[in-house]
């Protein structure tokens, strides 16, 4: 009798584990979940502003991006633009790509930097998320050098 409430013990404390049913979000990426609770990106206009051109060398956006501003700051060139990835996208975009250096990323969710390298120019890009699946950019484009004054990730 004993072997036997021991075995119903663990076989119900195993199910219960389980989570048991379709809408177990266990194993789910917590990120991405959060990321789902923002407004839905119908609600939210990601094409407002007008889109405009910029051919900014060293410039490396995700496809589909809409640049709306291209501000030159010196040999500092800042660019504005929209994307319908979420920030986690984003980051994982630069850390697949095989045509530059990734020299940093790293994201809080609502958030990501990365730091990327491409002949004789550093971009630097601040992902933002806007809703469920649509992000603001901002990137700092300027020369390969440490001592370029683009801007610092916020945490070391």
């Amino acid at each position: 009798m004993r072997v036997r409430v021991v075995a119903l013990v663990v076989a119900v404390a195993s199910l219960a584990g389980c989570g048991g049913g379709t809408d177990s979000h266990r194993g789910a990426d917590p990120g991405r979940a959060m990321l789902a609770n923002l407004p839905s990106c119908d609600r939210v206009p990601l094409d407002e502003d007008p889109e405009i051109s910029a051919d900014v060398t060293g410039l490396v956006l995700p496809d589909g991006a809409r640049v709306t501003s291209v501000v030159e700051q010196g040999v500092l060139t800042t660019v504005e633009a929209t994307v319908r990835m979420t920030p986690l996208d984003v980051r994982g975009h630069y850390e697949n790509r095989d045509d530059i250096d990734l020299l940093r990323a790293e994201d809080e969710t609502f958030e990501a930097e990365v730091l990327i390298r491409t002949p004789q120019r550093r971009m630097y890009l601040r992902a933002g998320a806007l809703c469920a699946d649509g992000t603001s950019l901002t990137a700092v484009v300027g020369p390969d050098s440490d001592d370029a004054g683009l801007p610092q990730f916020h945490t070391d």
